[in-house]
């Protein structure tokens, strides 16, 4: 923040852990989430929720994941894109089979099939780390992509996927 914090003594362990300990932070981001829940849905139009916000949420998603990963639990990890492709894919797939089923069933699944494909190709690495660990993250991105661009049946055999 670009202020000090003058006033406001913390008194337990908890409130000096808080992510945001200060009374006026908390109630800057609660109307910052109520404006970006409320508000956003009934002014964006199709482009800007489409052409703008949805990449803007996914790309988002995928940087706090590599904090998640490289930060906190200090590995590096460069088959990322690889693994969201396949949640992407597994939400594709998911609602072109069963087409009657609610989105909010199918995001979950699709991630339980993105954490399924990463137990594959994460037990074989248990072993290795550091350069090891980051170049075979690497390869596994490199092979799933692979993968959905040569297997038809990733895309439901559109003309662009030739298999060959």
């Amino acid at each position: 923040m670009i202020y000090r914090e003058a006033g406001q003594f913390k008194t337990t362990y908890a409130s000096d852990q808080a992510i945001f300990p200060i009374v006026q932070d908390r109630v800057f981001v609660a109307l910052f989430a109520l404006a970006a829940f409320v508000a956003v849905p009934l002014v964006a139009n199709e482009y800007w929720l489409q052409a703008v916000l949805i990449p803007f949420l996914i790309y988002a998603l995928a940087a706090i994941g590599l904090n998640l990963l490289t930060g906190y639990a200090g590995q590096l990890s460069l088959g990322t894109g690889g693994f969201m492709a396949v949640g992407a894919y597994a939400a594709f797939k998911l609602t072109t089979a069963f087409p009657a089923l609610n989105i909010l069933i199918v995001f979950p699944l699709a991630g339980l099939v993105a954490a399924g494909v990463g137990l594959v190709f994460g037990i074989p690495s248990l072993r290795i780390k550091g350069f090891y660990l980051a170049v075979a993250t690497l390869a596994a991105q490199f092979f799933l992509i692979w993968l959905f661009n040569k297997v038809p049946w990733f895309v439901n055999y559109a003309a662009r996927c030739r298999g060959s």
